[in-house]
């Protein structure tokens, strides 16, 4: 029996050209497997409405073309349902995709999403909205407001962006709760992290895992100029565990109270939110399609940074 098999299209994510993609899907699609639709985006959320239609039509696997935000509402759309997730990834910062290994070249990731292996992940809720790669309070969540204001995508606006938030960006005082142990902080940034990084290979929590149950918070707390470039090398080579400005924990559920209200990010779209954030995570919710090499656990070995408030 075929597999039914559906690609849900951002026609205005990344910049490669979306026709090349669909035109590759149609000329090399074996016929014989699969039955597949093309689907383009319309508007804002669209892709979680199709995505949640086509599970409930019965479809065996859902293809996002675009980058995490696309992800993001894909996968929404999938929660609880028997539809494996698949990605092409067309973003700027691709996380959820370089996590899981997939290439961004999107004839191999074409390979991957029709015949990979399916594995099945937790995701994160942070004040009843979703998300599977990390969820960020404080400075990266200001610099994803100012790389979406900016309007060019790729790596070197989000440098920019980085560059000119960090000039004039204050830290904030935290109360933080992992699982019912109150503590406070003042803090750079907290990243609730479901996967091991933000995108753009920038590691904040390099032995985060989709399926241990866990979200690995991490709390970066403040640091002067003459660090920032040791911080920023920390980031890029997996070693941000290494620092003294940095704590790690693991955790169920976290609260977040904040000064004021303000931005967060969600997979790294910047949204406006209350000051309490409730954190949780839903384990094994989700199926995903990922490379036949990928290890179960998706977890790097060592535990020796984490934290456990118990």
């Amino acid at each position: 029996m075929k597999e039914r098999i559906a690609y849900i299209i951002n026609p205005i994510s990344g910049i490669t050209d979306k026709k090349a993609i669909a035109d590759y899907v149609c000329k090399t699609t074996d016929t014989g497997k699969f039955d597949f639709e093309i689907y383009y985006t319309k508007c804002a959320n669209d892709g979680f409405r199709q995505a949640k239609e086509f599970a409930g039509n019965g479809f065996d696997r859902v293809i996002a073309v675009g980058g995490d935000g696309t992800v993001n509402e894909v996968a929404r759309g999938l929660l609880d349902s028997d539809t494996a997730l698949g990605i092409i990834p067309l973003g700027s910062g691709n996380g959820f995709a370089r996590h899981l290994k997939i290439s961004l070249n999107y004839q191999k990731a074409n390979q991957v999403a029709q015949n990979g292996k399916i594995i099945t992940s937790d995701y994160g809720i942070l004040n009843d909205k979703p998300f599977f790669c990390t969820a960020g309070i404080g400075f990266d969540a200001q610099v994803g407001q100012r790389f979406a204001q900016i309007g060019r995508r790729g790596f070197v606006s989000y440098a920019q962006a980085s560059f000119m938030e960090y000039i004039n960006y204050s830290p904030q005082n935290y109360k933080i709760t992992i699982d019912g142990k109150t503590f406070s902080r003042r803090a750079f940034l907290i990243t609730c992290a479901n996967t091991s990084q933000w995108g753009y290979n920038a590691y904040i929590a390099p032995n985060a895992s989709l399926n241990d149950g866990l979200i690995d918070l991490v709390i970066v707390s403040p640091f002067s100029f003459v660090v920032a470039p040791i911080i920023g090398l920390r980031v890029f080579t997996k070693s941000l565990y290494n620092s003294r400005n940095i704590e790690v924990y693991r955790a169920r559920e976290v609260t977040i109270e904040r000064e004021k209200t303000g931005c967060i990010h969600i997979d790294g779209e910047p949204l406006n939110e209350e000051k309490m954030l409730k954190i949780k995570a839903v384990p094994d919710k989700l199926k995903i399609i990922v490379p036949a090499s990928v290890k179960r656990r998706l977890l790097h070995s060592s535990l020796k940074y984490i934290r456990f408030l118990n």
